[in-house]
């Protein structure tokens, strides 16, 4: 009797990685990353809820918030001109941080909040990993 030959072609990480959908699982982690965090996401004139964009770069699903101002409102502390003190620099001039909270507006996302990333993974982490088992499960295919 003749035996069997087997061979992997593909490195064990790279084989784990198809396992679990590869780049289209990332970017669906991404996007539900996304929809989960919006209802945290300052969005006063919709601005920063409105530019974000997702994608995969390095191995990773990315959410990417474009707005100039996306960094400022993320860590959620006052900024202000080290000549005048206003929140209003001029082109070139360097800020400070204050200390201070910003205070969002929660008219249209009342639960809007500085690092809505990590007010998302609180209070929908389950969520989150509930909708990613399902689409490596097949569900998102």
């Amino acid at each position: 009797m003749g035996g069997i030959d087997f061979r992997w072609n593909k490195p064990i990480p790279w084989i784990a990685k198809e396992a679990i959908g590869g780049e289209r699982t990332l970017l669906f982690m991404a996007n539900e990353a996304k929809r989960l965090m919006n209802p945290y996401v300052p969005a006063m004139n919709m601005g920063l809820s409105q530019n974000v964009r997702t994608y995969v770069e390095h191995g990773a699903g990315v959410v990417h918030y474009t707005s100039a101002y996306a960094n400022y409102q993320h860590k959620g502390v006052l900024m202000v001109s080290r000549l005048t003190g206003s929140p209003w620099a001029k082109g070139g001039e360097s800020k400070v941080t204050t200390g201070k909270p910003l205070k969002y507006n929660k008219s249209r996302h009342p639960q809007a909040t500085s690092e809505w990333d990590k007010a998302m993974k609180a209070a929908k982490m389950g969520a989150y990993t509930s909708a990613i088992q399902k689409f490596v499960n097949g569900g998102g295919r």
